[in-house]
């Protein structure tokens, strides 16, 4: 059988290795980046390069090393450079002499190009992609659950022991009877873990590069080191909202672009690709629903993200709300990311004391 690579998704990397089944091929991937991956990625791409691409880019390199014959890369629209990666991505391996066909994932007519080049039985086709669909949504609840649960456990660790045995149950789950069994049992699981009594926690919103966003260790385990710290983050790129902006479902929810590009508007009236648009009207959103500070993520060097980085501290300074701003590249240090976070933590603490504002309840799903 085939076989399929794709970039590290996080933990939605179990519900994109069911889509890649939906194609009748076998899906290689992991839910995140290695260091000797990083290291490949470093190595054959261009210094100017994001953090993303090569990280993707050494995902892919060492597929092929192990014989892997196929890829699968997001696409993107505007200005974003995302929509060359593709491309970049055939050329590097060609000069390397690997042989690894990297897929546009797009639109080029009623089928992608992947879809039609696999051609799997439509019975079967439609079947794995509601399995996938109700795995992303059941990734979502399982790290919404994680992160109201860990900022206020009493036992480190707790919630991280919890959180893998659902995905590890979501990852075995073949039928969609077993998947939505999973997602049904996680308020049961996460309710055994002990919880601090009358904590309020911090709420903080992560905004910024999808990638980076969703890969634990190029954003150097952020949403951990929040919640050890006592604070609920929320992740802003959520891959069943996203499904839903791609189809057009559910227009005017909290979270659709259109509600996101009517919040942004008052500060950006025009596309600059990527994210960049979801990142401005999401940090509005949360100034506006009380949230104690925003942490805009990105690689060094991200055009959309670089473009809109004054914007959202302008939306800081307008609504009062604290700003951290975070690039990421190979020579990112962990220590100072931790530095960085906590000195965060501290203002928002200080500044909550100041106010004599308690928070609320510490939910951010």
């Amino acid at each position: 059988m085939a076989r399929l690579a794709f970039e590290p998704w996080g933990n939605y990397s179990l519900a994109l290795a069911a889509s890649v089944e939906c194609l009748g091929v076998e899906p290689w991937t992991s839910s995140s980046t290695t260091p000797e991956v990083l290291r490949l990625g470093v190595e054959a791409t261009p210094d100017s390069a994001c953090l993303s691409f090569k990280a993707c880019t050494g995902h892919f390199v060492k597929a092929a090393q192990e014989g892997v014959e196929y890829g699968a890369m997001v696409n993107s629209t505007g200005t974003c450079r995302l929509r060359y990666y593709h491309l970049l991505q055939r050329q590097i391996l060609r000069e390397r002499g690997l042989r690894l066909f990297v897929f546009n994932v797009g639109y080029d007519g009623l089928k992608p190009p992947i879809v039609r080049h696999f051609d799997p039985d439509l019975p079967h086709f439609l079947q794995c992609c509601l399995r996938a669909r109700l795995k992303v949504l059941t990734v979502d609840a399982i790290e919404g659950a994680a992160w109201r649960t860990r900022a206020r456990e009493l036992e480190p660790g707790a919630t991280t022991r919890v959180m893998k045995q659902c995905l590890q149950e979501l990852g075995q789950a073949r039928t969609t009877r077993q998947i939505r069994a999973v997602r049904r049992r996680v308020g049961e699981r996460f309710g055994t873990v002990s919880l601090a009594a009358g904590r309020s926690p911090l709420r903080v919103g992560l905004l910024g590069e999808a990638a980076v966003l969703r890969n634990r260790f190029l954003n150097h385990n952020l949403e951990e080191i929040l919640g050890s710290l006592g604070v609920v983050p929320r992740n802003f790129f959520l891959l069943g909202e996203e499904i839903k902006n791609i189809f057009g479902v559910g227009l005017w929810s909290r979270h659709s672009r259109f509600t996101l590009k009517r919040l942004a508007r008052p500060y950006l009236r025009s596309p600059v690709g990527g994210h960049a648009v979801e990142s401005v009207g999401n940090a509005v959103a949360c100034a506006r629903e009380g949230y104690d500070g925003l942490i805009h993520v990105c690689p060094t060097g991200c055009m959309p993200e670089i473009s809109v980085r004054p914007i959202i501290r302008k939306i800081g300074r307008d609504l009062d709300i604290p700003v951290l701003e975070c690039s990421f590249d190979e020579h990112t240090s962990h220590v100072g990311v931790i530095t960085r976070v906590e000195a965060f933590v501290d203002v928002m603490e200080q500044r909550r004391l100041r106010s004599g504002h308690h928070g609320k309840n510490g939910s951010s799903a």
